[in-house]
């Protein structure tokens, strides 16, 4: 499993350790405008910057929670994101694009959110639990 990323330029690199929390696919606006890619959860306590210091951007999200993104303040990717829904307060979201070894999008999500904003062309991820942005399953 991948453990270790970094920004475009490198300035930024990350690393964390054990399994994900989670996989997931959301549709949300953020999510759109950030990635538009999988992302995955993983425990705070096992995830660091082992290079650099990200720059925070804080926002609310479409529910109204707090939203952390942390970027390279010199290519602007965007790393990984803390805050949100109070289920995720001891987690890390990181996007997979971040990361050096891509293998991990060979596992597909175990979550969709925000499906009724999914684009008409992307089919329903088979397995994946699919929550609406009220995060009710459906």
């Amino acid at each position: 499993m991948p453990t270790e990323g970094g920004c475009l330029c490198g300035e930024i690199r990350i690393a964390y350790s054990g399994d994900p929390v989670f996989s997931s696919v959301c549709y949300c606006d953020d999510c759109r405008k950030l990635a538009n890619t999988q992302a995955f959860q993983v425990l705070k306590t096992n995830f660091e910057v082992t290079k650099g210091e990200p720059k925070i951007f804080t926002k609310r999200s479409d529910h109204g929670n707090e939203v952390h993104s942390h970027f390279c303040p010199n290519c602007g990717t965007t790393l990984f994101r803390t805050g949100g829904a109070a289920v995720n307060k001891n987690n890390v979201c990181i996007h997979t694009g971040v990361l050096d070894d891509q293998t991990i999008v060979d596992t597909p999500p175990t979550l969709e959110v925000y499906v009724e904003r999914r684009p008409p062309w992307i089919q329903e991820i088979k397995g994946a639990v699919q929550l609406n942005s009220r995060y009710e399953r459906i």
